[in-house]
């Protein structure tokens, strides 16, 4: 059978439709992702972390790596996210670790060889790095006590020597003497070991002192200027709340007020209150219970804080409303 023409054109245009590759369809340009705004940070946040860091700059420069590494350590609180201050800290405190290590190898050989002079700069280096390595403040003590025995024996002998030129005539005199000598050189001896880290051990001292001797004006004003300057040195590594304790207690053992004492220790106080606002600010998005207590800390040492104050009502608003949820809860179930 014949086929017409028509249908031979029909049957080629369809083979070489067959034959045609399929053009691929062009590729859809891939979405781009929306962009993802990043998180608001509070600016009073923002300010304390930029403080801070700055801070922890300064006392690195300056060789004062236990502030550095304070400064540092709050950095990482308030930005957690922050890898290079992690880095920074975690840098310091290994420089720290070292510098103590060094320092306690160093104190100890001096000690054995007899040189206690050398070996006490070496653990004030150390408590310098780390104001509790009890290592350093037990060879402090140590060398205190060694020293103390030398000066007791020498003054002894002193006495000694002073009594049996004065003869019987003036024994009485001479007992009296003694006695104010004996008072002068228990303060200094307090004193001694208080500085070289017997803090709680030189307070008992001095309080049990000053209760014997409450009249002793001189004594207390010399006892209470060592607490205070004690004070003064740990506020300036940063340690705010122990030095706040030693100046209450200089202030105690003074017995009589002194203005600037008073408005530095409300300074510091204030100081203090601030501190731990900005701590509950940073607790607060993530643990409010944890927040209301840095907040209740905050404002024992400052009543008049108000910042603080609202803070604390709203955080114990919140917190009663979660607890009624949860109580809630639990009991439709």
């Amino acid at each position: 059978m014949r086929l017409r023409p028509l249908c031979w054109c029909a049957i080629v245009l369809l083979g070489a439709c067959a034959q045609a590759p399929m053009q691929p369809s062009a590729p859809h340009a891939p979405h781009a992702p929306a962009p993802v705004a990043a998180p608001a940070i509070d600016p009073a946040i923002a300010g304390a972390v930029a403080q801070h860091r700055r801070n922890a700059q300064r006392d690195a420069k300056a060789g004062n790596l236990a502030a550095a590494e304070r400064e540092w350590h709050v950095v990482t609180l308030l930005a957690p996210d922050d890898a290079s201050a992690r880095a920074q800290l975690d840098a310091t405190r290994t420089a720290i670790g070292e510098g103590v290590r060094e320092n306690l190898q160093a104190g100890l050989a001096d000690m054995r060889a007899g040189d206690n002079d050398q070996a006490t700069a070496a653990f004030v280096r150390v408590l310098a790095l780390d104001n509790e390595n009890a290592e350093a403040m037990k060879s402090l003590r140590e060398i205190d006590r060694q020293k103390l025995e030398r000066v007791q024996g020498e003054r002894a002998v002193r006495a000694n020597q002073s009594y049996a030129s004065t003869g019987n005539g003036s024994h009485g005199s001479a007992t009296g003497h003694g006695a104010d000598s004996a008072d002068s050189f228990a303060v200094e001896q307090s004193i001694e070991l208080f500085r070289a880290g017997d803090t709680e051990g030189g307070l008992r001292d001095f309080h049990a002192f000053v209760d014997a001797n409450p009249g002793n004006d001189a004594a207390r004003a010399r006892i209470a200027a060592v607490v205070y300057q004690q004070g003064m040195e740990l506020e300036g590594r940063g340690a705010r709340e122990p030095a706040l304790h030693l100046y209450e207690q200089a202030a105690s053992l003074r017995g009589k007020p002194v203005a600037e004492w008073n408005a530095h220790m409300q300074a510091v106080r204030k100081a203090l209150s601030e501190e731990y606002y900005q701590k509950g600010m940073q607790a607060y998005r993530t643990d409010m219970a944890t927040a209301i207590r840095l907040w209740e800390t905050s404002r024992r040492y400052d009543p008049n804080n108000h910042k603080t104050e609202a803070k604390l009502q709203e955080a114990r608003i919140a917190q009663e409303h979660l607890n009624k949820i949860e109580n809630d809860a639990r009991g439709r179930h």
